[in-house]
């Protein structure tokens, strides 16, 4: 009786692990050729695929089929911190006002020392659209530095003299100077 409810057990959780696997995104194009992967990032009307071992793979989104299409458009809706973000520029985002983000009270020592590195989203107008924590020496010090980058107002980058979205990364250096408040 044990071996069945195990053998039954082993056997559902195959199906599960095989519709997992059925159930991955793959992106036909009109000649036929499919990509199994997620969509990267939308550039341009240019589609990248992160396909199996960390590959890439471009191709305009007009050469992929209808139903990869479809797919394709609803994701763009739902990431737009995704889509048409440039990394290289002819002219670099410039920061017009930032705010400083608060150390909290438990690391108020002075051999404190701490870091947050911020993955910012500009929109056209230089506005922060996205934020969220690449990387970190304390999660405590997260929260703030995601909240004083969302304040943070830039002249936006520019490709070909056109104002575009951009994205960069900012670093956030925690110290405490020994000062109260």
């Amino acid at each position: 009786m044990k071996n069945n409810i195990l053998h039954s057990l082993s056997i559902a959780a195959l199906i599960a692990l095989s519709a997992s696997v059925v159930s991955a995104d793959i992106f036909t194009l009109s000649s036929g050729t499919a990509y199994n992967g997620k969509i990267f990032k939308i550039l341009e009307g240019q589609v990248t695929i992160d396909v199996a071992g960390g590959e890439k793979t471009t191709a305009p989104l007009v050469d992929f089929d209808g139903a990869s299409q479809e797919v394709i458009n609803k994701w763009a809706s739902s990431h737009l911190e995704s889509v048409d973000v440039y990394t290289k520029w002819d002219s670099q985002p410039v920061i017009k006002s930032s705010a400083i983000s608060q150390l909290p009270n438990q690391f108020r020592d002075p051999a404190f020392k701490g870091m947050v590195s911020v993955d910012l989203v500009l929109n056209e107008k230089g506005q922060v659209i996205s934020a969220k924590v690449q990387k970190s020496t304390h999660a405590e010090l997260e929260a703030p530095s995601v909240k004083a980058a969302k304040a943070w107002r830039f002249e936006p980058a520019k490709v070909a003299g056109k104002s575009v979205k951009s994205k960069l990364r900012v670093p956030f250096k925690f110290s405490y100077d020994g000062k109260a408040g």
